[in-house]
Parts: structure tokens; C-alpha cells; sequence
């Protein structure tokens, strides 16, 4: 392995298990445990109130779902690179 694609291991895998670590303390959920605790609070919501969280859960299951499908698809990829990496050194 030459020097410079050791550097590009080592920042791709600074960046991946940063990101793993980050998906791992998101996916434990404690932000919005706490906040199905405050919203049975009589009073909590105006019908405005209302509409800006439904519109911001909204948003958020969307970005979870396009980050897991994202993930998915780099997996994808890096896959095909090594496959076709394999293919073209036989």
C-alpha cells in the first residue's frame, strides 16, 4: 500500500467511525424520549405549536430515512469497487 493511499484509509476511517459513532448516540432516541414526556403537559401546544413540531418530526423522519438509504448506497458502491477492483487484477 503506498504512503498516500494509507493518509486516505486513515481519513476515511476517522470520517466513517465519527459517523458511526454520531448514528450510534442518535439512534438511542433520548431527545425525543423526553419530549413524549413533555407533551402530555396539559396546555403544551397551540394549534400553531402544533403544525411547526408536526412539520419539524416531518422533516426529521425524512432526513432519517434518505441518511439510512444513503448509507446503504456507499455501501453499495464501495462494494462494486472492490468487486470490480478484484476483477480487473485476475
Amino acid at each position: 500500500m503506498n504512503p498516500e493511499h494509507q493518509n486516505h484509509v486513515r481519513e476515511l476511517e476517522k470520517k466513517i467511525t465519527a459517523l458511526s459513532d454520531a448514528l450510534a448516540h442518535l439512534g438511542k432516541g433520548t431527545s425525543q424520549q423526553e419530549l413524549l414526556k413533555i407533551i402530555r403537559f396539559p396546555g403544551y401546544t397551540t394549534p400553531a405549536e402544533f403544525l411547526f413540531n408536526m412539520a419539524i418530526l416531518d422533516a426529521m423522519q425524512t432526513q432519517a430515512v434518505l441518511l439510512d438509504k444513503m448509507g446503504q448506497d456507499l455501501l453499495a458502491g464501495a462494494r462494486k469497487v472492490v468487486q470490480g477492483g478484484a476483477a480487473e487484477n485476475t
